[in-house]
């Protein structure tokens, strides 16, 4: 039982306590398969977090969801209240965020080039 509870413990800390691995819900690489709005408020993830049936919402709809029913707003299933934060999703998020910004920085592009000088 000692075993089965740091298990429980490692899952809780990575965020992966009550996932279900099933390829049907897991998050692809394709952005296609990627939600990038919460099916509840339908704007842009605040927070998002994750069920263990794979479905995102932002933090603050699921617990208000979740105060109305422990089932899940998509599809039905008990969520016991467990809201993982979705890493995944976050990481993806930025990255698409980096890219829709261009990639632009604030450093020069030829770094060689060094700061201009004001004149």
């Amino acid at each position: 039982m000692a075993c089965r509870s740091i298990e429980i413990e490692r899952e809780l800390d990575e965020g992966r306590y009550g996932v279900y691995e099933d390829e049907n819900y897991e998050v692809g690489s394709d952005d296609e398969e990627l939600p990038f709005k919460c099916f509840i408020c339908r704007q842009t993830f605040q927070n998002p977090v994750v069920t263990k049936c794979r479905h995102y919402f932002c933090e603050s709809c699921a617990l208000q969801h979740f105060r109305t029913t422990p089932r899940c707003y998509v599809c039905d299933q008990q969520t016991n209240g467990v809201f993982n934060p979705a890493k995944e999703l976050i990481s993806k998020l930025e990255k698409r965020r980096a890219a829709e910004d261009g990639g632009t920085s604030d450093l020069p592009e030829d770094a060689d080039e060094g700061p201009i000088p004001i004149t």
